[in-house]
């Protein structure tokens, strides 16, 4: 503080020698003794004015701080925290702005600061990046301020606690809602298996076209209007899809700034999403971790419902156990469905995974949605210059060639098998589930 570094300055120059040589003086004041007095009539007033600028601002009354949060965050999707701040006084306050952001978030651009003139408003932004899924906690905002004078600075605390949900990336589902599926799915590099008018549910009749088949044709309707006419089928309405969920501990693993359980999570609402649009029920189940149970509802408001379900669920360092949960899954769900287990399928994993895709295939279709893992494809690109690459090159092929022949002792069972990287899941499971659609298996 000024006034601080003034009081001190002038104490130096009293000195008892000083003082002493002063007092046997006599004719008046020395030069000494009046430079003593005017310190202490600069640090009086320094110290009045200290006083009166703190006191006239003992709490700033006038200054309106209001924050505003996004309605909810999507992981890894760059967002923005607003502040509203005004100034009611009739002179420009001097404001640094904080926030307390939760550990699940990233934030940037911290403390803000600024000058804002008397009767204005101002709006202000920090931009934060969600690095974890659940419920972000903020905290309540603060903001220092400085006195008219300068000569004080105060903390005070504006609005209270709130609470941001971190939903996995759903940025594919919005914009499949905001444009039509067929374009959506176009969009993201899936191939449709095209037939007109052959599906397993009857929808109308109408003319015989060039490419019907024969089948197709109705023969009564065709006798009546005298020319042929033709049934359109479309495809089975009203099936189910129940996805089982492996949060075990290997799909704890990074490939990229998403674990493979995050890349398994879009996978799964993207295809849910389709599923719900095209009039089936979904479903969920998870397992080796934290058990949630969801039964097979239909109508797209149902990703809302399954969004919720999902927004704080993490993977776990147990386990999976491939036959428990079959069990667990056979006793929650009688009614056929096409049953998907998302998962990361290694060799020792054989004996539980084939036990229970046959518990589950009794009843059920099955389909095993495998991740890779992307080092296994990355490493044995590489060059093999040494006798250590050579030895890591056969290691990471004899652990493919087995990991492969679990999915070919999978398909030999009757199980649909898809085998993807993390980042290209989403496309096969949709792919596989709308080929599985057209082809009428279920």
């Amino acid at each position: 503080m000024l006034f601080a570094g003034l009081v001190l300055f002038g104490l130096r120059l009293i000195q008892p020698e000083a003082i002493a040589q002063d007092s046997l003086r006599a004719g008046g004041f020395t030069l000494l003794g009046t430079t003593v007095q005017l310190w202490f009539i600069a640090a009086a007033y320094l110290i009045g004015a200290a006083v009166f600028d703190l006191f006239r601002h003992r709490r700033f009354k006038h200054v309106e701080v209001e924050r505003v949060l996004p309605h909810s965050l999507a992981l890894g999707v760059p967002a923005f925290v607003q502040w509203r701040v005004h100034n009611h006084y009739v002179f420009p306050l001097h404001i640094e702005l904080m926030d307390y952001v939760p550990p699940l978030l990233s934030a940037q651009d911290l403390p803000v600061g600024l000058v804002l003139k008397p009767g204005t408003e101002r709006t202000l932004q920090y931009p934060l990046i969600p690095e974890q899924r659940g419920e972000a906690r903020f905290g309540r905002s603060a903001i220092r301020v400085l006195t008219r004078w300068k000569l004080w600075q105060r903390t005070q605390f504006h609005g209270r606690p709130e609470t941001v949900k971190v939903y996995p990336n759903f940025a594919p589902i919005a914009s499949a809602a905001a444009i039509g599926l067929e374009q959506q799915i176009a969009h993201l590099g899936i191939h449709m298996l095209q037939r007109r008018g052959e599906g397993s549910d009857f929808r109308q009749l109408r003319e015989f076209r060039e490419g019907d088949a024969m089948r197709q044709i109705d023969w009564k309707a065709t006798a009546r209007y005298r020319k042929p006419v033709s049934r359109e089928y479309q495809d089975e309405r009203d099936q189910d899809i129940v996805f089982l969920l492996d949060c075990g501990r290997r799909l704890r693993n990074k490939d990229d700034r998403l674990s493979h359980f995050d890349h398994a999570l879009n996978a799964l609402l993207l295809t849910s999403y389709v599923a719900l649009r095209q009039g089936d029920a979904v479903g969920l189940m998870s397992f080796a971790g934290a058990d949630r149970w969801l039964s097979p509802l239909k109508g797209p408001a149902r990703i809302n419902l399954i969004l919720n379900q999902l927004f704080d669920l993490h993977s776990s360092t147990h386990t999976s156990d491939y036959l428990r949960a079959a069990e667990q899954f056979m006793s929650k769900n009688q009614k056929r469905s096409l049953v998907v287990l998302i998962s990361n399928v290694r060799e020792e994993d054989l004996e539980d995974l084939t036990r229970a895709c046959r518990l589950m295939a009794r009843k059920h279709l099955v389909m095993v949605a495998n991740l890779r893992d992307s080092f296994l494809d990355k490493y044995q690109r590489y060059p093999v210059a040494t006798f250590d690459d050579a030895l890591t090159y056969c290691g990471l092929t004899e652990f493919s060639q087995r990991r492969r022949e679990v999915l070919v002792r999978l398909q030999g069972m009757g199980v649909i098998v898809t085998d993807s990287l993390p980042h290209t899941l989403h496309m096969d499971l949709v792919t596989e589930y709308l080929r599985l659609k057209r082809s009428g298996r279920f």
